[in-house]
């Protein structure tokens, strides 16, 4: 009975081993891909655009979401998932092309970005409420616009109307070969 016992006990701790091991795997894996993220190494810069509205800075870092969306899971006593529920991450990870479903994409302007703080980040709620707070918000071509009081009258654009927006590969979501080595080297069993 007491080797029995001993024997369960021995498979319980190589079992834990082997968790911690899968554990250690997959916080590994996660991190490196998130440093991808942090590091930009090899992607392509931001747009003029996209520096206009939201500033200089690094590719897929302007909140965090992308990078903290990085996660994984053990999914069985030798696995480990490594993902994100973010659903837009496979197009700046692979790249492509947003194309509008209706009429326009509303590309914000430089503008943009402080009146998306004051009425909301949709299209939609900025127009809105320029129009309730007393601006005029017009179309001049491809560009949505507005004038108040604060502009003097002078139209300022807002959003610029495309039909559709090529999103460059931004590859973020791989382990390199030497990432891979150092995770086997720090799981593999210790003699």
């Amino acid at each position: 009975m007491a080797d029995d016992a001993i024997g369960t006990l021995e498979n319980l701790s190589r079992d834990l081993s082997d968790m911690n091991r899968v554990h250690k795997a997959g916080a590994m894996a996660e991190s490196f891909i998130r440093q991808h993220i942090y590091r930009s190494e090899g992607m392509s810069p931001l747009s003029a655009a996209t520096e206009g509205y939201r500033g200089k800075g690094k590719p897929l870092q302007d909140t965090g979401s992308l990078r903290d969306s990085i996660t994984y899971e053990v999914t069985g006593r030798e696995t480990v998932s490594v993902g994100t529920a973010a659903k837009y991450a496979p197009l700046h990870n692979n790249g492509g092309t947003i194309t509008a479903k209706k009429n326009w994409l509303f590309i914000p302007s430089p503008y943009a970005r402080k009146l998306e703080r004051t009425y909301g980040k949709k299209p939609g709620d900025v127009l809105s409420g320029l129009r309730s707070n007393g601006a005029s918000v017009f179309r001049i071509g491809r560009t949505v616009c507005y004038s108040s009081s604060d502009t003097k009258g002078k139209p300022r654009v807002v959003y610029y109307l495309k039909k559709s927006v090529v999103i460059p590969k931004r590859e973020f979501f791989y382990l390199s070969d030497y990432e891979v080595k150092l995770i086997m080297q720090e799981i593999a069993p210790k003699t």
